[in-house]
């Protein structure tokens, strides 16, 4: 099947939780198609829950936007977006059962629901979370919790994803996700692009930065124990002698079990957790590049400095300027 998603649109929806990740998943399609014309584009479409083709969805801001699809033409889907209620959710699930009938019904063909905020309500009215992992956003975790007991609710994580069914405690947890979402997509190159120009605050600390079933997004066990150790020291040189022994393997079934597992080398995972720490200290402290390469691991910083432009295409330097930047941007255009 093609890479289609469907953003559900109804009324107190907030406008938002589509129009974000489709603009950063029509960036990604760009991107990918300069890099090469016969990549796989994905492709989005907003569907009204409303009846009637002819029907326009009034957002919670009061902006009105006219549908591609109605809930009885919509096409066939990979995934499923639905975003966050502005006010009691209680109200839109009253007035949207055949949204939420229609929901169970693509559930069932296999196809991913995503749920941002408390979008998330749904979902869990449907009964589709019902002795599952979830979350929504915090202010509404209690009465979540006391409305909807069987769920496992998770609110320690921003991010929830079990089995076909994935959770985003807010739209800033939803830029994340697609963020990963793209990458598996279209590759960390674009990926890098989309983060830089749309989400410099985000910090990646693992391949997929959310909460799993069974905390992780693989099966396992020894390789996971194995991950836990590296991302509580990823300062530290890892000798894959000591790492295929502490799960128990020899080197090379345990390199094999880990690139299965994870999707990369173990060597390769170390490097995107020091990649990781590298971004989080340059945003957020006043360390010289060497103070960095230091805290790392890294004797030289060249060698630290050729190893961060080689993953994310800019130095460490023009890393800096950037999310500062765009820091201060903020800061200045909230008034905080």
């Amino acid at each position: 099947m093609q890479n289609t998603s469907l953003f559900i649109g109804y009324q107190q929806a907030l406008l938002t939780g589509l129009s974000l990740p489709m603009e950063m998943i029509a960036s990604a399609n760009a991107i990918a198609g300069i890099k090469n014309k016969k990549h796989r584009k994905w492709n989005c479409w907003v569907v009204s829950a409303t009846e009637g083709a002819d029907s326009y969805i009034r957002f919670s801001n009061s902006i009105q936007v006219k549908a591609k699809h109605t809930l009885a033409t919509a096409p066939l889907a990979s995934s499923i977006f639905v975003p966050p209620v502005w006010g009691n959710p209680d109200r839109v699930i009253a007035h949207n059962q055949a949204l939420i009938e229609w929901l169970k019904l693509r559930h069932r063909q296999g196809c991913q629901l995503i749920a941002t905020g408390t979008g998330v309500c749904l979902l869990a009215h449907a009964g589709l979370l019902e002795q599952r992992v979830a979350t929504t956003h915090w202010y509404y975790f209690d009465q979540f919790e006391k409305k909807y007991p069987q769920v496992n609710l998770q609110r320690q994580h921003f991010i929830t994803q079990d089995a076909n069914l994935i959770c985003t405690g807010s739209i800033n947890a939803l830029v994340d996700l697609v963020l990963y979402l793209i990458e598996q997509s279209f590759g960390n190159k674009v990926s890098q692009i989309i983060e830089q120009h749309y989400s410099h605050e985000i910090n990646r600390t693992y391949d997929k930065p959310w909460f799993a079933k069974g905390a992780s997004r693989h099966p396992d066990e020894g390789i996971l124990e194995a991950q836990q150790w590296m991302s509580k020291h990823y300062s530290q040189s890892f000798d894959l002698q000591s790492l295929s022994e502490m799960a128990n393997m020899s080197k090379r079934n345990f390199t094999r079990r880990f690139k299965l597992a994870v999707g990369q080398s173990p060597f390769a995972y170390a490097l995107s957790l020091k990649i990781s720490a590298a971004k989080e200290l340059l945003k957020e402290t006043n360390l010289s590049h060497q103070d960095i390469a230091d805290h790392l691991g890294y004797r030289d910083n060249a060698f630290f400095a050729r190893q961060f432009k080689l993953k994310t295409d800019l130095t460490p330097g023009q890393y800096r300027t950037m999310v500062r930047g765009k820091l201060f941007d903020l800061t200045f255009e909230t008034g905080k």
